[in-house]
């Protein structure tokens, strides 16, 4: 068991690597204007300054109000907990496997697995959900921007 504060701090750490980590490779892309308008790396630039800012914020509303989170204690094993768990390392797997099989057919295993563990039923609304999103990624950055998403790294 432990308290709030202490998870706030993880994560405030946590989310000011992440951060750093995307502004450090996306400023190697180039974040900056052109006559074409602004580099590759310039709006994941802009994502990971967004997420340090949270960071700093989660910081400060964590000294702010450290004597109610110093109390508040968290079980990290309660069952409510779990659920979290589980899609966190539902979407480790799906990180994996676009190396593996690629952005599509991940795409598609994540939709269809993330609505089965958030409670949807019926297989057909799974499959047709996860199908039109597809579809409407691959129209829309597939051919009207001319984006290739990953492939496997058995196709490569």
């Amino acid at each position: 068991m432990t308290t709030m504060q202490v998870c706030n701090y993880i994560v405030a750490i946590l989310t000011f690597i992440i951060g750093g980590a995307i502004a450090w490779t996306s400023y190697g892309y180039g974040i900056e204007m052109t006559v074409f308008g602004p580099g590759p790396g310039f709006w994941p630039f802009i994502l990971a300054v967004g997420l340090i800012l949270v960071a700093l914020l989660i910081v400060f509303d964590t000294v702010k109000h450290r004597e109610n989170y110093g109390k508040e204690k968290i079980v990290l094993a309660a069952a409510e907990n779990i659920g979290v768990y589980k899609m966190m390392l539902l979407t480790l797997g799906y990180i994996i496997l676009i190396y593996l099989v690629g952005f599509y057919a991940a795409t598609f295993l994540f939709m269809c697995a993330a609505m089965k563990l958030l409670g949807a039923k019926r297989l057909a609304t799974m499959l047709t959900a996860s199908l039109a999103f597809l579809a409407i990624i691959y129209v829309v950055f597939g051919m009207l921007l001319h984006i290739a998403m990953p492939v496997s790294v058995f196709m490569e």
